[in-house]
């Protein structure tokens, strides 16, 4: 499968600060691939470059094949998402798309908003707008160019749950129908884990990771499971054939799910729950650290 974004060598520095050191990724096309780090870890860094907006010391970057860097003829192909709407607030829902809209003259905006469910908001100002309604408006207008590439910065962070769910599954939505290529930073591992099909993870300004979200996970070769268990050392000697051992409360296993779980049942202890492993797992096996205490 082609890629729409190579990253090769890239590094960019801020006077004594190195941003980003010598890293190298591809995203495949179609695919909603997830860039995930810890704040400061590079990700709006690099969102920046990959938009044209900032310049690379060292490295080669291609997006949809053409170097980004002041290239009008990317931006015509790609869209940007941002954490929140920056345009100006006085502005109506209406009057915002239809100004886009008219830049490219490609997708009617009323399409737009029926797509979106926006026509009772069209008169209604961006100000007056909750946040998630905001973000709604943004990704609403990043389509009136028809782009084969959108690419998010922390487009959730600024959402309750509620929120971060409906754009997420817009998001999944749009990738299935339209066959849009995603590239989402976010430091939500939980909501983001849900939607994409690959991630790319940076730490401290390295890449970690670059795969599939089930090979990431571990998933193509076996499972890694997180158990709670009312006897978790009766289950503990139940599993002596896995790489099992305890770690708090629960017990982390290696293996396929369903083998594990007769082995539990066998010796007539009960699961109180059970998960496959997370992103966040994932990122404290590769990089010895929690990615939570990361996020301060």
């Amino acid at each position: 499968m082609s890629s729409v974004i190579e990253v090769f060598g890239l590094t960019k520095s801020f006077k004594r600060s190195i941003a980003l050191n010598n890293i190298s990724f591809s995203v495949e096309k179609g695919s909603i691939t997830g860039f995930i780090g810890p704040n400061g870890s590079g990700k709006t860094t690099t969102i920046k470059i990959l938009s044209g907006l900032l310049k690379a010391n060292k490295g080669k970057v291609a997006v949809l094949g053409m170097n980004p860097w002041d290239n009008p003829k990317i931006r015509e192909r790609i869209s940007i998402v941002f954490d929140k709407l920056y345009f100006p607030q006085l502005n109506t829902v209406e009057d915002f798309l239809y100004d886009i809209a008219s830049l490219y003259q490609r997708v009617d905006p009323e399409e737009i908003m029926n797509e979106f469910n926006l026509e009772r908001f069209r008169k209604r100002k961006l100000a007056e707008l909750s946040a998630g309604y905001k973000q709604k408006v943004q990704l609403a207008s990043a389509l009136l160019n028809d782009p084969e590439l959108i690419i998010a910065d922390e487009p959730t962070a600024n959402l309750d749950p509620t929120a971060r769910n409906e754009f997420n599954s817009i998001i999944t939505n749009l990738n299935k129908k339209k066959g849009i290529t995603f590239f989402i930073s976010s430091h939500i591992l939980s909501e983001l884990e849900r939607v994409i099909t690959h991630v790319v993870m940076i730490d401290r300004g390295r890449i970690v990771a670059s795969s599939s979200v089930n090979a990431f996970l571990g998933e193509e070769k076996e499972d890694k499971l997180v158990i709670l268990v009312d006897k978790p050392q009766e289950a503990l000697r139940a599993l002596s054939n896995y790489e099992a051992r305890i770690s708090g409360a629960y017990i982390e296993v290696k293996g396929d799910i369903k083998s594990i779980v007769n082995a539990i049942d066998e010796a007539k202890v009960k699961i109180i729950m059970i998960r496959r492993s997370s992103l966040d797992d994932a990122f404290l096996e590769r990089t010895g650290r929690n990615f939570q205490d990361n996020l301060q």
